[in-house]
């Protein structure tokens, strides 16, 4: 089975191949700074699931009810969203350079 690695640099592109959900996106050029933004708020596997553990579950409802809430009154378009979430769920995010960014599918590291 192959490995397949893109390069993308719109956000046309990027929507086309998270939806393909290609193994390995670099994302270079107008998204890279939304990438960046969402790396900054990204927590690894390990993390996640101390939290989980660590509130009894109850901190992961109270994150989705707090997600949800912030969406409604979030300015950014109803695409732009979609595609936060995908990356978000599916990615890991690496950086390569300042501009540039490797969105890995986290299910091929398990």
């Amino acid at each position: 089975m192959g490995f397949e690695r893109v390069i993308v640099r719109t956000k046309a592109e990027l929507a086309t191949e998270l939806e393909k959900k290609t193994d390995e996106i670099i994302v270079e050029g107008d998204f890279s700074q939304n990438i960046a933004e969402i790396k900054k708020g990204q927590l690894n596997d390990t993390d996640t699931l101390g939290f989980a553990v660590g509130s009894g579950g109850i901190g992961m409802l109270v994150e989705y009810g707090i997600s949800k809430l912030l969406d409604v009154f979030d300015p950014v378009t109803k695409e732009d969203k979609k595609i936060r979430k995908q990356i978000e769920r599916l990615y890991a995010i690496k950086s390569l350079t300042k501009d540039s960014f490797l969105l890995h599918l986290k299910q091929l590291d398990y």
